[in-house]
């Protein structure tokens, strides 16, 4: 109970011991008890209901947040996986104390970020159940949460990270952010953008006279291809026994269709689909495929010429395969058409900050740091992770030579692919694509089914199952 309350509760008492001296009719006594349990109402309302609601528009609101304090002393609760990226933000939390003289401390729940991250928060979202302060969640994922609880979650436009920070990023990730929430409003804080790279062995194509550095389309690496094989007995690149997926993706993307369009319609028919798969049988029918479970594809691929995967695997590829220090190399996917190429997307993630949390706030405002601060991008790129903030690779520790690519700088090569992506889109429905793509591709190698049967088929099912439409 407050003061003011206190206070109008003894004026009723007292009003009331009066009404019983002088009479309990007497209209004077009535009227001052009425005027006085009115005031009351008006307080009590204020204290609790007003109070409360004024409260519930300014936790709803990240343009609010945007003008509070800082957060002196709190601690952050993310759902990240264990790893670099938990490194990076411890990294950044003992830079934004020092630079700040605040207290904040990380507490890390290892979750890995695509499908195990939406099973881990959906149903505290769908049962309203208190949130981790901060999650990590992959942009290709991020649709099938904010398709249902965008209104759950604290925007990053809204916070002004965008406006103070948006040009600084990469234009591709940006776009991708904006088109992942229904509302087109960017909720994701951007981590890192992921495109996919040719690793190759320098040494296994030496040994069998090929100049990787002279090699510009897809048809030259498949006679680099041929001769590899005949001189070392290695295959060229790896393929999933189950139907290949992740080839068709890029080879289409570097033809700048991406395979949904900005309204979310589906593009599986796409003539450069096609052509993506008339490459790939010109591989296959060249003997230059090493086939095996999607699992172990880095093991096999790093038996072959060539990996194709995001400049992530540079972080695990040292340490997995020491032995072969020297040997590799990394440099663009070669291009389908030499006047049109374009750097197929391979992942990337964004943190989102959940509104039913502890400390939001201070999640909000030490995010915004970590993803700008010169020191804290440093602190990532030293741990081989690929900042999707541009201004990071402006540092001296993008200069980096790495002894297992041969001293390339792969920091800066890595940029430079990634300033050619190609621009595309996540809805709700984008990561089931995969399993309708490796169904076609099985169906084509395995069954005889034509290119254009088996798309048109995967195709069909996948705008009934959604209900979208395919451009055709």
């Amino acid at each position: 109970m407050n003061l003011l309350t206190f206070c109008l509760l003894s004026c009723i008492l007292c009003i009331e011991k009066k009404r019983l001296q002088y009479g309990g009719e007497n209209m004077k006594f009535r009227k001052m008890l009425c005027g006085t349990l009115g005031l009351l109402a008006i307080v009590s309302l204020a204290a609790c209901g007003g109070g409360d609601s004024k409260s519930e528009s300014k936790a709803d609101s990240a343009k609010d947040l945007a003008k509070e304090a800082r957060v002196e002393k709190a601690s952050i609760e993310v759902y990240v996986p264990q790893g670099k990226n938990t490194d990076y933000l411890k990294k950044s939390i003992e830079l934004y104390n020092k630079k700040y003289s605040t207290e904040l401390e990380l507490n890390p729940v290892d979750v890995a970020p695509a499908i195990p991250m939406v099973q881990k928060v959906t149903p505290k979202l769908v049962a309203n159940e208190k949130m981790p302060d901060l999650i990590f969640l992959q942009d290709s994922n991020a649709g099938s949460v904010f398709d249902k609880f965008e209104d759950l979650f604290y925007s990053a436009e809204d916070f002004g990270f965008v406006k103070d920070y948006g040009k600084d990023f990469y234009s591709a990730k940006m776009n991708m952010l904006s088109n992942i929430a229904p509302s087109k409003k960017v909720f994701g804080f951007p981590n890192d953008w992921g495109n996919a790279s040719m690793f190759y062995n320098e040494e296994a194509f030496k040994t069998a006279g090929v100049d990787m550095k002279q090699i510009k389309t897809w048809d030259e690496l498949i006679e680099a291809g041929k001769k590899l094989k005949e001189k070392t007995g290695k295959k060229l690149l790896f393929m999933r026994d189950t139907g290949e997926l992740d080839l068709v993706k890029y080879l289409t993307e570097q033809q700048g269709v991406s395979l949904f369009d900005k309204d979310g319609n589906l593009n599986l028919l796409d003539p450069a689909v096609k052509h993506s798969y008339e490459i790939i049988k010109k591989l296959q029918d060249e003997d230059l495929v090493a086939y095996g479970n999607s699992k172990d594809y880095t093991v096999i691929g790093q038996d072959c010429g060539i990996i194709l995967a995001g400049g992530w695997l540079a972080s695990y590829q040292a340490s997995d395969y020491p032995d072969d220090e020297g040997k590799w190399r990394i440099g663009a996917i070669p291009a389908v058409d030499e006047d049109n190429n374009y750097s197929p997307m391979s992942g990337g993630s964004s943190y989102y900050v959940p509104k039913n949390s502890e400390n939001a706030l201070a999640a909000l405002q030490f995010i915004t740091f970590a993803l700008t601060d010169k020191e804290a991008l440093d602190a990532y790129m030293e741990l081989s992770g690929l900042p999707a903030n541009t201004t990071a690779y402006t540092s001296e520790v993008a200069q980096k030579e790495f002894p297992y690519y041969g001293n390339q700088k792969i920091l800066l090569t890595l940029d430079e692919i990634s300033q050619n992506s190609i621009e595309g889109y996540a809805f709700p429905y984008s990561a089931d694509l995969d399993n309708y793509i490796e169904a076609a591709s099985y169906d084509i190698k395995n069954n005889g089914v034509s290119v254009d049967d088996a798309l048109k088929k995967q195709a069909d099912d996948f705008a009934s199952k959604y209900g979208v439409k395919v451009n055709e």
